[in-house]
């Protein structure tokens, strides 16, 4: 079990195996207890990953596993910039340090929506409240102006069917006239008409086609209306809904400030976290700074002499 601890330990921080199994008790501490500091912090990266993905990026389960994911990888990718330095490099601690407060705070803040949910919802359903009523005006407005335009539509329409029923009435028939020429031959051989003929016949007035086409305008136009109407009359539960259904992250950052400014309750709980945060984000960087080199360093700056010195030995120009 110790071993294969080790080699886990190994494959997070990045150490070599080889080398550590054959190095001193102190080497194969450092290695468990830099794997250690990483799983306390991969474990709470991975929970404000998993968290921040499934409820402001509305990601699934498996996005969300994904999400925290990432977020692992790139906490170990960071920690390993200061277990894998060999020596003291104050360039690269310096950057950590900014990086660790950045973290801190990014992380405070999504924890702290967390710990907050049921505050920021119930802050939230007043400020969604002062949304609505803010866009309410506006779009019962243009439903209005919808509904006069749709009642404009349905005027114009009726006042067409009317006046072709009218002229149908009086005119339900038209009569249409046809005339045919019958052609002899002069003495020149040329064509001539003789005679002229024309015939008037009934036919029902054309209009009547228009009749239809137009009520099935008018009946669209009324549905239509009747929408409208139902639109306007659920305006408000309708804004409600759709405000409440978008949980957005700047929303919610914005109540939680206000929460914190109201409350130095809230703003203790905040710093609490922020410092939890922060000093697990330094652990990593406080440990390395205060160990002194063991055998596994000295292993490695050895063998990087050793083949220093072998590419001296093969290229003695340089």
């Amino acid at each position: 079990m110790k071993r294969w601890w080790l080699m886990f330990g190994c494959f997070l921080t990045g150490y070599n195996y080889q080398i550590v199994k054959q190095s001193s008790e102190v080497s194969v501490k450092a290695v468990k207890k830099y794997t250690s500091a990483l799983m306390i912090i991969s474990i709470l990266w991975a929970f404000i990953g998993y968290s921040f993905a499934t409820r402001y990026l509305h990601a699934s389960t498996l996005g969300g596993i994904m999400g925290a994911g990432v977020m692992v990888f790139v906490v170990i990718q960071i920690e390993r910039q200061i277990i894998l330095s060999v020596g003291k490099s104050y360039f690269a601690s310096f950057f950590r340090i900014m990086i660790g407060l950045i973290m801190s705070v990014i992380g405070s803040v999504i924890l702290d929506q967390i710990t907050f949910k049921d505050d920021i919802e119930k802050a939230q359903i007043s400020l969604n409240q002062s949304k609505v009523d803010s866009i309410m005006p506006f779009k019962t407005s243009e439903l209005k102006r919808q509904i006069r335009a749709n009642d404009s539509l349905i005027a114009l329409k009726e006042t067409e069917r009317i006046a072709i029923q009218n002229e149908l009435t009086r005119r339900p028939t038209i009569e249409m006239t046809t005339s045919s020429t019958i052609y002899t031959v002069d003495s020149t051989g040329r064509n001539k008409p003789a005679t002229q003929t024309s015939n008037k016949t009934s036919v029902p007035n054309p209009k009547a086609t228009l009749l239809q086409p137009l009520q099935d305008q008018i009946s669209n136009s009324i549905d239509r209306k009747g929408k409208l109407e139902s639109q306007l009359i659920n305006i408000r539960e309708d804004l409600e809904n759709d405000i409440n259904s978008k949980t957005g992250f700047l929303d919610e950052l914005e109540v939680l400030m206000s929460i914190l400014s109201e409350s130095w309750v809230a703003k203790a709980v905040w710093i609490l976290w922020f410092l939890f945060l922060l000093f697990i984000e330094m652990f990593v960087l406080v440990s390395k700074a205060g160990d002194k080199t063991h055998d596994y360093e000295e292993t490695v700056l050895h063998q990087m002499t050793v083949r220093l010195e072998m590419l001296k030995k093969l290229n003695p120009q340089t």
